[in-house]
């Protein structure tokens, strides 16, 4: 078939197929899906912001996102691993059923409401069939007894303990 030939008798119907294919083809890869929406557009406002990933595709742990340290050194981790509650919550998400979530009770008492976060960290392991690899997130309103749980959580075996800040 040339060119110059006018699409009719037994080749047209390859041909419109053919063309038909291409354009869906086209359709698929400029869909748009990986392009970011214009700021300001009603599109930015809803499209959910992606937080800065706690660990890379390897499951290693990545650096801690500046935003998420901590000014009072008597709040910091031994590890120095922290996340802000956007990256907890992809994180949660993401791995569910594969993180350990722990929350200290800031109206307990210090020592008693530590003891209980880290107990309440060990029975989700255990509910979850986890092991001392799997993610860790420590929350609590007062960072510094948070601090307390995620350094004896670390000093304990777990590799992988973050410490949630506002």
């Amino acid at each position: 078939m040339s060119i110059a030939a006018p699409l009719c008798g037994p080749a047209r119907p390859t041909a419109v197929a053919a063309a038909l294919a291409a354009l869906l083809m086209i359709a698929a890869c400029s869909s748009g899906v990986d392009e970011a929406p214009a700021a300001g557009s009603p599109q930015a406002a809803a499209a959910p912001a992606t937080a800065w990933p706690l660990l890379d595709d390897d499951g290693q742990v990545m650096p801690s996102d500046p935003a998420a340290e901590l000014a009072d050194p008597g709040a910091r981790t031994r590890a120095g691993r922290y996340a802000t509650s956007a990256q907890a919550d992809q994180m949660e998400t993401a791995l569910a059923g594969g993180v350990i979530s722990t929350r200290v009770d800031s109206t307990a008492d210090g020592a008693g409401a530590v003891d209980l976060a880290v107990l309440a960290a060990y029975g989700m392991q255990a509910a979850y069939n986890l092991d001392q690899h799997a993610p860790v997130l420590v929350r609590g309103a007062d960072l510094r007894l948070a601090s307390v749980v995620a350094n004896r959580l670390h000093e304990n075996g777990y590799t992988r303990v973050f410490m949630v800040t506002p």
